[in-house]
């Protein structure tokens, strides 16, 4: 295992090897041998899985007590890459966040999002947040409730985990530092946003998609509001204050977390802040345009405007695209400061 070490509890081997045996990508890890007196340490575990070279990675977070797990992808392997390993830029994928099903949701794939950016020569990284799943523990980033939530704070604290796992994989010899592209759905896209008002090193540009906090099932909440619009606003003003990163917004007219006027609303105060932020606003997508990165399909509504952002700000193994996205809205300049949400049940600030 390449990388900083740091240890961790032992009973946390006990968990890997029962996440091990069930899982296709970690398939034969070596947990019999795992003496108790050794406690395990960050890097991967296990062999790389058939798809994408799947492997499952123990990193660290924003609380040296909680580590995080993460799936890593990465290309397919060229002649000699073993003997001399190719230094490849980093996608950081970031998943949201539902009170209702947090701590039993599986490890974060988000597989046709994961596979456009291997397929263009990236190493994709997926860690799981503290208080989701596997990783477990507190939920660090929900500060306040619904009717009082601190949108800006509980972003720094999902942001810290992000940071953390990105810091550390960029050390790896298969990875390039300092060229890494964070990428958020919903609260994942939120935290990306608070990540990128601190300007990372290893951080080159950022991608939020559907991304916010506060929001409600629409079932729920027909009008679409959030928890605390007005102060979602106010952290998006204040993290585009201090963010000099370049970033782009991605939602759908039919988002059921997110309205369209939220996310011109959130755009239009990082803008206002000092940030920048090149936002696209697309036609309705299938049921729910907040599932904008769950499927195929979705290559084709945002891929151009992604190609064109990459290839521009990072200097990527990616070409620029002629002519705008036949399938995007593109709003350089959001014609509404209405309020701005994030995916999660009503008592998720």
């Amino acid at each position: 295992m390449a990388g900083i070490r740091a240890p961790i509890a032992s009973a946390a081997t006990a968990l890997l090897c029962a996440i091990a045996a069930g899982a296709a990508l970690v398939a034969a890890a070596p947990c019999s041998a795992a003496p108790a007196a050794r406690d395990v340490i960050y890097g991967s575990f296990g062999p790389e899985g058939p798809r994408l070279r799947e492997q499952f990675w123990l990193l660290p977070g924003g609380d040296p007590k909680s580590p995080l797990r993460a799936t890593v992808f990465r290309p397919a392997e060229e002649e000699g890459e073993r003997e001399a390993p190719i230094r490849r830029p980093l996608v950081v994928i970031n998943h949201g966040t539902s009170d209702a099903t947090r701590l039993a949701v599986a490890m974060p794939v988000y597989y046709w999002l994961s596979r456009w950016f291997v397929e263009r020569g990236y190493v994709v990284m997926l860690p799981q947040r503290r208080g989701h799943g596997a990783t477990g523990g507190a939920l660090a980033e929900s500060i306040g409730s619904c009717a009082d939530p601190d949108h800006f704070r509980s972003g720094l604290a999902a942001a810290d985990d992000i940071e953390a796992a990105t810091d550390y994989l960029s050390l790896e010899p298969f990875v390039a530092p300092g060229e890494a592209i964070v990428v958020g759905i919903s609260s994942g896209g939120w935290a990306s946003l608070a990540l990128a008002s601190r300007n990372p090193a290893n951080v080159r540009a950022v991608i939020n998609i559907a991304g916010g906090r506060g929001g409600r099932p629409q079932q729920s909440n027909p009008d679409r509001t959030v928890c605390g619009e007005t102060r979602l606003i106010e952290a998006a003003h204040a993290y585009g204050a201090t963010a000099h990163l370049p970033t782009l917004w991605l939602y759908a007219s039919n988002d059921s977390y997110f309205r369209p006027d939220l996310a011109r609303g959130l755009a239009t105060a990082w803008r206002d802040g000092g940030g920048n932020a090149e936002l696209h606003v697309f036609p309705a997508y299938g049921a729910d345009g907040h599932n904008l990165a769950d499927d195929r399909a979705g290559w084709d509504v945002w891929g151009d405007a992604v190609e064109r952002f990459l290839a521009a700000n990072q200097g990527s193994p990616v070409s620029a695209l002629e002519g705008p996205s036949p399938a995007a809205v593109a709003d350089p300049q959001p014609d509404s400061v209405a309020a701005a949400s994030v995916e999660g049940p009503a008592a998720d600030p």
